[in-house]
């Protein structure tokens, strides 16, 4: 007998999907490298925040003092459910598939086979892309809005190292002063967040506005003293490497991935970018945060029983008749939590 593989069976994403076309997810996999499964429907974090005491001085004959423990909190996040799906028609295997040879020969299975990669690769790069605007949104707002069918809630995580240029001292206006506000800012961040941050990431219309600005321009074309070095280019996941300054000592990225928000104003879709065009944002490369996912759920066709998965992503199938169709659906629960408090920090530096 024939080793067959049922390709509707549930399995690993990455079982299935070979073919997927790359997402850009800067934000995901560069600050939230901490990805873990968690086999219950909520993610409970302890969150521990130092403070700068120093160790008192005694007398010999008097003895030692107590240094009491600053404490923890606890946080209790839900991971809110994402759950694409697909449907396919039988009269849609019986044509030609799009970029089919006219003669090929493939019989319904065979395109079936084919199709199901190209629902499972398109279901998958909808949620990546959630992924990364979520992880995004944490960053920038220090909060995540929930807002779909039956949903619409606010996940906030408490941020406050936030800033925004008023007056002449926004970018571009006469008393501006970029280098300043950035060193400024690595020094608040230091103090608050305890983090020595070592990326900026700026938005369009900031980082115009920074390499405009003739106190960069002054400061950057100094001859005895290398206060930095501006050399564009292009890095992937959708980054652009803009340059490098002594002090503070960062490195400079504009990140130019968009969405489509098409939930704000529905009749109206919109495409945005995903760091706001007046933003600055100042973060360690080495940020570590969370990526949590919660556990997945389902009733399984055959056993009719409840089926539980601890994984990132959840792939499965079922038929439904009346017409006859089959269902091909992803299921996740992806939560991005920076659980370091104001280990960055977010600035608003122009209108």
């Amino acid at each position: 007998m024939a080793n067959e593989v049922n390709i509707y069976t549930p399995r690993y994403l990455a079982e299935v999907v070979r073919q997927a076309p790359p997402v850009h997810t800067y934000f995901r996999d560069t600050f939230f490298t901490n990805v873990k499964p968690f086999a219950t429907e909520r993610v409970d974090i302890d969150i521990v925040k130092g403070d700068r005491r120093m160790a008192a001085f005694v007398h010999p004959r008097v003895g030692g003092t107590v240094l009491k423990g600053s404490g923890y909190t606890t946080q209790s996040y839900k991971p809110p459910l994402i759950n694409p799906y697909d449907v396919t028609y039988a009269d849609q295997l019986m044509a030609r598939m799009p970029g089919e040879d006219m003669y090929s020969g493939m019989t319904p299975a065979q395109r079936a086979a084919q199709k199901l990669i190209e629902e499972y690769s398109a279901l998958n790069d909808a949620i990546t892309r959630r992924e990364e605007w979520m992880a995004v949104q944490a960053i920038v707002t220090g909060q995540i809005p929930i807002v779909g069918k039956g949903v619409n809630e606010v996940i906030d995580f408490g941020f406050t190292n936030k800033k925004t240029l008023d007056g002449t001292a926004r970018w571009g206006q006469s008393a501006a002063n970029p280098l300043k506000d950035l060193d400024g800012w690595v020094d608040d961040v230091l103090t608050n967040g305890f983090t020595n941050v070592d990326t900026v990431i700026m938005g369009k219309t900031a980082l115009d506005l920074f390499l405009a600005d003739a106190k960069v321009q002054k400061a950057l074309d100094l001859r005895r003293v290398e206060m930095g070095l501006i050399s564009p280019r292009d890095l992937p996941n959708g980054v652009r490497y803009v340059g490098h300054l002594n002090k503070p000592n960062v490195d400079i990225y504009e990140y130019r991935e968009v969405f489509l928000d098409d939930w704000t104003d529905p009749e109206h879709p919109a495409t945005k970018p995903m760091v706001p065009n007046n933003a600055v944002i100042l973060i360690s490369s080495a940020s570590n945060f969370m990526l949590a996912y919660g556990l997945c759920t389902y009733i399984d066709d055959a056993s009719q029983a409840w089926v539980t998965a601890q994984t990132s992503r959840l792939l499965r199938s079922y038929v439904e008749h009346h017409p006859d169709r089959r269902m091909i659906e992803a299921q996740t629960h992806p939560l991005p939590i920076p659980d370091k408090a104001d280990s960055w920090l977010v600035a608003t530096v122009c209108d």
